[in-house]
């Protein structure tokens, strides 16, 4: 019996086995067999939007038969990129669904990664935002430091895990002048806040689809002794005129504009932790089923319920050529990734005895 392309990586995936065939480029024509491989379950962001949007996407592609959604058990897309990476033919018959957090691992230097993304060509990115809040404290700390005074006290950041997506604030505070130390556990953005607000914690950093609530809510209710000091992402306009970007607040403590492999490692590891998720079609995809692609997303984010699920999350979504962008700026060049694998080495055994963050 002749398996389908299909078939055999729902197979592989079960064997946790690789194929070398399927990795020769096809001629472009109709897409048959379409798959959609998501770095998560069906729960997951990647699973939410698959699910709304299979069918506006199937019907763009004109398939035959809907797009199959082939799930995964692991939440950071990492085992779903490998198989995709590994096994995906660039005949526009496989596409992958990925959080930011599958970006997160390869820039990490986690030992399971086995892709290279910068090789991928998105045709839907889903970016959003990241707020760090603090206590009040921080700031008197900068301006103390902006007149020469450098009693800065260790910083207590709430984190998921280390080398979560916490690490776009723990670099951020660090490139401040800070020393933040992670304090892990904090999967749960509302446990994190309760944390800032009992003082366990110093920091935290959040995104509106974490919360259980608003994120207007969340800022609006903050306690007397904390505040928001910087932003990335994309943030609404009433906000981003009352919080800092990070340029902005970075420019404020020290007076001059952010340089150097750190600073630049620092940006790729922003751009991950703000893209919610992405879609994207293996290298060497012809032009003709790119172009198909593009226009199925595009014609996905018109849909009605896709877009009440984007406003819902804050999600800004772009396609196509916007969205290529979005997945570059996570590409850092060698010296920004050296120096990241570096820091990390250094601060890892410190951060596991309490230690704050070595300057650099």
């Amino acid at each position: 019996m002749r398996l389908t392309r299909r078939a055999a990586l729902k197979g592989l995936a079960a064997l946790g086995g690789t194929a070398p065939f399927l990795n020769t480029p096809a001629r472009a024509g109709s897409l048959t067999d379409v798959q959609l491989l998501l770095g998560g379950t069906l729960a997951s962001i990647p699973g939410q939007f698959a699910e709304l949007a299979s069918g506006a996407i199937s019907h763009a592609l004109d398939l035959a038969t809907p797009l199959a959604l082939t799930p995964d058990i692991g939440q950071d897309g990492v085992r779903a990129a490998n198989l995709f990476d590994a096994n995906s033919a660039p005949d526009g018959n496989t596409a992958l669904a990925f959080p930011g957090a599958t970006l997160l691992a390869s820039l990490t230097g986690d030992s399971r990664v086995h892709y290279d993304f910068g090789r991928w060509t998105p045709v839907l990115v889903a970016s959003t935002t990241t707020v760090v809040i603090a206590r009040t404290e921080l700031h008197k700390t900068l301006r103390s430091r902006l007149t020469g005074f450098f009693h800065d006290h260790p910083v207590r950041l709430a984190v998921s895990r280390i080398g979560g997506p916490e690490l776009n604030a723990l670099m951020g505070l660090s490139l401040l002048g800070l020393r933040p130390i992670p304090v892990p556990g904090y999967v749960d953005s509302s446990n994190a806040l309760t944390a800032l607000h009992e003082g366990t914690v110093d920091a935290v950093q959040i995104s509106p689809y974490t919360l259980d609530r608003p994120l207007d809510d969340v800022l609006a209710n903050l306690p007397e002794d904390t505040s928001a000091i910087y932003y990335t992402g994309d943030l609404t306009d009433t906000h981003s005129t009352t919080i800092p970007i990070f340029m902005e607040a970075y420019q404020q403590a020290r007076h001059r504009a952010p340089e150097g492999p750190f600073y630049h490692a620092w940006q790729a590891v922003s751009a991950a932790a703000d893209t919610a998720m992405a879609i994207a079609l293996p290298m060497l995809t012809p032009p003709e089923i790119v172009t198909q692609w593009n226009r199925a997303c595009t014609a996905a984010t018109a849909d009605a319920g896709v877009r009440r699920w984007a406003e819902t999350h804050h999600f800004k979504l772009v396609t196509g050529e916007n969205a290529a962008p979005f997945l570059s700026r996570a590409v850092p060049d060698l010296g920004a990734t050296l120096a990241l694998r570096r820091w990390l080495a250094v601060n890892t055994p410190r951060w596991r005895e309490g230690q704050e963050t070595r300057h650099i």
